[in-house]
């Protein structure tokens, strides 16, 4: 693991000016709607054990403007020191415009309701972010009741011999942490970086990523996955596959492993891994 790890760094010290990150396909002149599977397993968590998760998007693009809704609720069963299970339940908005064929700025919003975590539970997460060529840079606010995340994405992708790579960094940064027992063992600073791999083949999709570098209060997948609860995760790896089920259907399935610290109970060796599935429908 140690070895993948310095591979992985290296990449990206030796290519750092290479990096974006797409999460997903453009499609102007048409609409998707995308309705989405996952479970979750914790393993060594005192207060997880597993769950499940259920999205739904609609987005519409044409030549200038792409919109995108996002609903999901996980559904989380917890051990005997939680009150009550999980249930949280986040909303989406993104929106981008097109200055050019190869620039665009986009803002985008996240509401969250969480019924246990009630530092995080209200929060607003708003995203803006400008993409030129294949450089990409977004700044984040995370605004919770009682602390603040800021977090920067620089981005940018290459591509040779039909892999398309992506380079990520994230730098984040926590705002009045101490103030609260929920973010105060947390780290006033943070930078991770990853790595993303996509590629087609014989009708299928090909994908696999990984992250190096600590994170915590995390805004994942360009402003679609905020990791709100008070876990700093270490190393995440993910592999996907998708295929084309008809000429407007499109199936993918991705596996994600995470190791993770439960930050406010001082609880290390958490390990996270969720199995996704979704569907595409192209209207």
């Amino acid at each position: 693991m140690k070895k993948l790890n310095t591979l992985l760094l290296s990449t990206l010290l030796c290519t750092a000016i290479y990096a974006k990150e797409e999460e997903q396909h453009h499609h102007e002149g048409s609409n998707n709607i995308k309705i989405n599977y996952e479970t979750l397993d914790f393993t060594n968590s005192k207060k997880k054990k597993d769950g499940q998760r259920y999205g739904i998007e609609v987005d519409h693009e044409d030549e200038k403007q792409h919109f995108q809704l996002y609903y999901e609720e996980t559904k989380t069963n917890t051990t005997n020191i939680m009150p009550e299970d999980l249930d949280v339940k986040k909303y989406t908005l993104k929106y981008e415009y097109k200055l050019q064929p190869k620039e665009q700025v986009n803002i985008s919003y996240t509401g969250i309701d969480d019924n246990l975590m009630k530092e995080t539970n209200g929060g607003h997460i708003y995203g803006l972010g400008y993409r030129k060529d294949a450089l990409s840079l977004t700044q984040y606010l995370s605004d919770y009741p009682h602390f603040d995340v800021y977090q920067t994405d620089a981005k940018y992708t290459f591509k040779k011999g039909g892999v398309k790579t992506t380079l990520i960094g994230k730098y984040i940064h926590l705002k009045d942490k101490e103030s609260n027992n929920f973010s105060k063992k947390a780290k006033t600073d943070y930078f991770t970086g990853g790595l993303k791999l996509h590629s087609h083949y014989n009708g299928f999709h090909l994908g696999a990523g990984a992250y190096v570098g600590k994170r915590v209060f995390a805004v994942m997948k360009d402003g679609f996955k905020v990791q709100h609860h008070a876990m700093e995760f270490k190393e995440s790896y993910m592999l996907g596959v998708g295929h084309a089920l008809g000429k407007d259907v499109v199936a993918h399935v991705r596996y994600g492993y995470h190791k993770a610290k439960e930050i406010p109970i001082d609880n290390d060796n958490v390990k996270v891994k969720n199995l996704s599935f979704d569907l595409v429908y192209k209207f």
